[in-house]
């Protein structure tokens, strides 16, 4: 297999169980460390609605599913109402056998491509408060803290510490 050929689409209604089952490892990998982040289920109906809405896109490598991330151009629950324009990105993961090979990073590159060609001033995200690991990984490749701020979970269980981070584009 060659790791450095990468296509990242748009996903369809049947690439769901995909983009869950990459969730799932993810899931298990933090709780494994003692990390909270995403241990609330993402529901089906949210990962439906991002591939109805053209929001989710997978990143394949010899037709199998390796990456994903959704992509949307607002996020008003954890960044409020904006008045510039921004890309935010949710539910990056990567499947547990495609670990350490920059997938994380070159979805990220491809997003502020994506922002870039729209117009966007900045590529926006947020990570659980407790997980030092993806801060330091999201500082590394340019993005500043911006704030803390407190989410309900996408299954409405529990209030989730959260930390928003955006990385301005070179205009």
């Amino acid at each position: 297999m060659d790791r450095d050929v990468l296509t990242i689409e748009t996903a369809t209604i049947a690439d769901v169980p995909a983009a869950q089952a990459l969730i799932d490892g993810a899931r298990q990998w933090l709780r494994a460390r003692g990390i909270d982040q995403w241990q609330d289920p993402v529901p089906d109906a949210v990962l439906l609605r991002d591939a109805e809405q053209g929001n989710l896109f997978v990143a394949r490598q010899d037709e199998v599913i390796v990456a994903m991330v959704t992509v949307s151009e607002s996020d008003s629950e954890a960044w409020g109402v904006d008045y510039g324009p921004a890309l935010y990105v949710h539910r990056l993961a990567v499947a547990q056998t495609h670990r350490g090979s920059r997938l994380g990073q070159r979805l990220l590159a491809w997003v502020e491509a994506r922002a870039a060609d729209r117009g966007a001033a900045c590529v926006r995200l947020d990570c659980a408060t407790d997980n030092p690991g993806l801060r330091r990984f999201y500082e590394q490749h340019g993005f500043r803290h911006v704030r803390d701020v407190t989410v309900t979970s996408l299954d409405g269980g529990r209030q989730l510490a959260s930390s928003l981070y955006e990385r301005e584009l070179a205009r």
